[in-house]
């Protein structure tokens, strides 16, 4: 377990070293090798003349100044990942001192683990033994100290603590040979004689385990392999213990049967088994033990690779040292016979079988009283028949408690569940060490990244690829780690680049892991095959839906294969197996989940077809969407968009490559409110050219909209050419079709564009034409509107009287017709009109109505109009510093979304920025500057509708704030 605060340091393989239990890196080999040699001797001064003399062949003088150098750099890395002096590390007349607390080295631990594990087989506890030594032996990880492999002066200790190991796997082995586990040895002898085929003892090991697993002609035939190992290598016959227990074993001498124990063997609190730290679970590890407290059957749930096993062993081996009681972990993933359930929990438990009782009547005599804990991992392949045991064990045992994992809950009554998802994930688009460090996703990659490659960091360069990859393989820690020991073999870069294709890339992870998790589809397979055909059928299919979606259009989606009852059915059953997540009433598929299913759809043939349902889907979603803009309905499909834009996405992708141009404009075209409203101009742009530029047929109406949609955007980006030319080739289209609506739009919007650049005659040109249209098609919608922005060229001109009547004809028009926007406009120029005929605050009430409208339906281009009408009644009132404020707010939003503003406007805001530098002193300018920037504009408009609220007096009397 990690030392908070502290640092631990891992030797029994290369080097490693951690803080807090985050793995970093103190440089390069150089670095690692005189960080090695202090670890040699810790807690005592090692000299600096021998230091630089073993790592550096160079002149003495020389090879001090870089043993120096050296050591102001790992003190440097050491002071960074603790954010603070590096006490442990100390300076000394004669040399360095590494302290070292109590059992931060792995090398100490071992040590003290092989000790307990040799006294308890000295006190005939066999079973307590093979744990200790096994525990000890699983801190290992390749050879000790290979940093100073070639260095004379490491060389004893090296020799020492290998020696250590081999007696230490000798006794262990032992110990499960004494518990009736020969089996398990027998092929991890085979491999030690043949490492080490001088050793009498570990070929006496081999000999007796195929005995008693019945071999006895191999048994024999490892005697003769022994044998001819030592005669000709040595020139010596076997030792006495050896020939003594081949005589034993050809008269099959009874003593060699081991003696079954008297009871159950006493066994140790679990502890966690893995060679690596456990990282970004701290949460829900705190949330296991306190269910653990309180009930008496938790199940962990999640999609395979999410980490269920590791999190319940980790939390179980808490609860088992709190509580001091035992543990037993039961693996199940092996167990394909149901009816062997009750024998591989005897098994785990230490019970030998009974001739004539049934092993479910020896497990409860045993655990009747218990106040024990056991694990039952993984069971979703006997989901229930675990169920049916959990029921039993615990009605049988009243003080047990039971900790399953599995990928679909027991659903028995009583049963607690944790939903197991992927680790929390740096934001989108992260790519500072600073943002992507905190994600516990992150730190799981850095920290396997780094021992498979020591030189690797988390920097500047490195970051937003290691937030693509976190993404991309939602967080899921197995995914992570088989991208992380790619590290060795790929930038990071390299990686990201490349998860388009993730089954093959993450292809091999630990070789030694079980099958299932050996390579990222081998673990999706396993929740695969374990589905009925048509739930399978079912996620495949789901699989097209990017980002989160409705029941309604996965019904819809498979309306040609299944009714919707069963569609609903079916999504509950893949909930309930966590191959779909429910987020706030929505269903979700991890990608790599999706990135299967599309891989299935494609080898079933059915690929094209599924997604061009989807397709058709989304397009008539985007139908109905684009009426909601209107009214009170508009936050919410605003909503709607925002949390389903990836649906929007992928079909417009598919539409385009797939040449469905009328698929396509209908998409794109949908959306250019939505765009509007959000500030995000560059963006629809882009989706509504690649739209127009999509091969295959398409109506000239559907194409006229798209036009029309790109003069709107194009235009609020101060893009005059671009606008045009769509405008014209709209206009033209609209005139052909007869779409008189659709024309007097595509007018105003050009419109908008001349007045934009500045071109007011222009403007008032198209407007008429708007105005004409408007009339013609009978709507009130359009002709308000017209008047709006006729208003807005009459208040650049001054005449303010006019702008005051066209202002109140759009009111009239649009008050009952539910747009927000024109609304707004129209009070808008409402109070500046009245502003200017009648006073600073003749018009507050207006000004305020209109940014608390435009507030709530989140306009960003207007709400930045608002603000500068604003801005004008607090230069009249002589509060410059809140002006400023103000003024800051609207240049941000404009800058953030890449919006142009009205030439006349702008050319006032500079003049006026101007004018309160002079006002204003530099500090107090950059501070309003920066406050208006930084303060959400929620919370600016929030604070002028209060103060426009104010009595006009008030007002005019007020005090700056600050």
């Amino acid at each position: 377990m990690a030392l908070d605060g502290r640092f631990e340091y891992r030797v029994l393989g290369p080097l490693e070293t951690s803080f807090g239990g985050v793995v970093f890196s103190v440089g390069g080999p150089r670095h690692r090798a005189l960080l090695a040699a202090l670890l040699v001797r810790p807690n005592t001064v090692v000299s600096a003349d021998r230091l630089a003399e073993s790592l550096w062949e160079q002149p003495r003088p020389r090879s001090k100044d870089l043993m120096y150098g050296r050591i102001s750099e790992i003190r440097l890395a050491m002071r960074k990942v603790s954010g603070g002096p590096v006490p442990d590390f100390e300076t000394h007349s004669a040399g360095y001192l590494l302290r070292v607390a109590e059992d931060a080295l792995d090398a100490q631990r071992f040590e003290r683990m092989v000790a307990g594990g040799l006294s308890a087989a000295a006190a005939d506890r066999p079973a307590e033994a093979a744990e200790q030594l096994s525990e000890a032996l699983a801190l290992w990880r390749g050879p000790a100290l290979p940093e100073l492999a070639q260095l004379p002066e490491a060389a004893a200790e090296i020799a020492r603590l290998d020696e250590l190991r081999m007696r230490a796997v000798e006794a262990r082995i032992d110990a499960f040979m004494a518990v009736d586990r020969h089996q398990e040895v027998t092929a991890e002898l085979v491999a030690l004689v043949a490492q080490h085929p001088l050793n009498e003892g570990l070929w006496a090991q081999l000999m007796l385990a195929r005995y008693r697993s019945g071999q006895v002609g191999d048994a024999i035939a490892t005697f003769a392999a022994a044998r001819r190992q030592l005669t000709e290598q040595l020139g010596v016959e076997p030792g006495t213990p050896l020939q003594g227990l081949h005589q034993q074993i050809l008269r099959r001498d009874p003593a060699l049967t081991p003696r079954a124990p008297a009871g159950p063997a006493p066994r140790s609190p679990l502890r966690s088994r893995s060679l690596t730290s456990f990282v970004g679970r701290d949460p829900e590890l705190a949330t296991v033990r306190e269910l653990l407290g309180s009930h008496r059957l938790v199940t962990v749930t999640g999609i395979g690779g999410a980490g269920k096993s590791r999190l319940a062993i980790e939390a179980a081996a808490q609860v088992g040292e709190d509580d001091d009681c035992p543990v037993w972990l039961v693996e199940l993933v092996a167990l394909a016979q149901p009816d062997l359930l009750a024998d591989a929990v005897g098994d785990a438990l230490g019970l030998p079988s009974h001739g004539t009782r049934p092993r479910e009547d020896l497990i409860e005599e045993h655990l009747s009283d218990s106040r024990g804990l056991l694990i039952l991992d993984n069971c979703e392949h006997l989901v229930d028949t675990v169920a049916g045991f959990a029921v039993w064990l615990l009605a049988a045992c009243p003080g047990f408690r039971i900790l399953a994992t599995s990928r679909e809950r027991l659903g028995v009554t009583g049963e607690v569940l944790l939903p197991l998802i992927g680790l929390a994930l740096p934001e989108a688009g992260a790519d500072t060490p600073e943002a992507v460090r905190p994600s516990a996703a992150a730190q799981l990659f850095v920290a396997r990244a780094v021992a498979v490659d020591p030189a690797f960091e988390l920097t500047s360069e490195t970051a937003g690829a290691v937030t693509t990859i976190c993404r991309e393989l939602d967080g899921l820690p197995l995914a992570i780690e088989l991208a992380a020991a790619h590290a060795n073999a790929f930038t990071v870069t390299e990686m990201a680049d490349r998860l388009d294709d993730r089954f093959a890339l993450l292809g091999q992870g630990d070789r030694t892991a079980e099958p299932r998790h050996r390579t990222l589809h081998a673990v999706i397979d396993w929740s695969y095959r374990l589905l009925g055909a048509d739930e399978r059928r079912l996620l495949d299919r789901l699989s097209v839906f990017a980002g989160r979606f409705d029941l309604a259009w996965a019904e819809q989606l498979s309306a040609d294969r299944y009714a919707p009852v069963h569609v609903a059915r079916l999504i509950a059953a893949l909930v309930d197996k966590s191959l779909l997540l429910r987020e706030s009433g929505r269903y979700r598929m991890l990608e790599t989940l999706r990135a299967y299913g599309m891989e299935r759809l494609a080898e079933t043939g059915e690929l094209a077809s599924v997604r061009d349902r989807h397709a058709a889907l989304v397009a008539g979603l985007a139908d109905e969407l684009s009426s909601g803009y209107l009214g009170r309905g508009r936050g919410r499909t605003v909503h709607l968009l925002d949390t389903t834009m990836e649906q929007f996405r992928t079909a417009m992708e598919w539409t385009v490559a797939n040449d469905d141009a009328e698929t396509a404009l209908r998409i794109a075209s949908a959306l250019t409110t939505y765009w509007h409203i959000t500030g995000q101009y560059a963006v629809g742009r882009r989706w509504l050219q690649h739209a127009l530029n999509a091969c295959g047929e398409s109506s000239p109406a559907r194409r006229a909209k798209t036009l029309s949609g790109l003069v709107a955007l194009a235009s609020l980006q101060h893009d005059l050419p671009a606008a045009t030319a769509a405008g014209e080739e709209a206009a033209e289209l609209f005139r052909r079709v007869g779409d008189v609506r659709g024309y007097g739009l595509v007018m105003r919007r050009l419109a908008t564009a001349e007045a934009l650049s500045g071109d007011l005659d222009r403007a008032e040109t198209f407007l008429a034409n708007a105005v004409d249209a408007a009339r013609e098609a009978e709507s009130p919608w359009l002709l308000g509107w017209a008047n709006t922005q006729l208003g807005l060229v009459t208040s650049f001109r001054g005449d303010w009287e006019s702008t005051a009547r066209l202002a109140v004809e759009a009111e009239k028009l649009v008050l009952d017709l539910g747009d927000p926007e024109v609304l707004a406009f129209a009070w808008l120029l409402r109070a500046e009109s009245a502003r200017n005929l009648s006073g600073p605050t003749a018009g507050a009430h207006w000004l305020r109505d209109a940014l608390r409208l435009l507030n709530q339906v989140a306009m960003t281009w207007s709400i930045t109009m608002g603000l500068h009408y604003a801005s004008l009644v607090l230069a009249d009132l002589g509060r410059p510093g809140r002006e400023l404020t103000v003024l800051s707010a609207g240049y941000e939003l404009r800058r953030k979304s890449g919006a142009a503003f009205f030439s006349p406007l702008a050319r006032y805001q500079e003049k006026r920025l101007e004018q309160l530098r002079v006002i204003l002193d530099t500090e107090e300018f950059d501070a309003r500057w920066e406050a208006g920037r930084a303060t959400p504009v929620s919370e600016l408009i929030d604070e002028l509708c209060r103060q426009l609220e104010a009595p006009s007096e008030n007002l005019q009397a007020g005090t700056e704030p600050t």
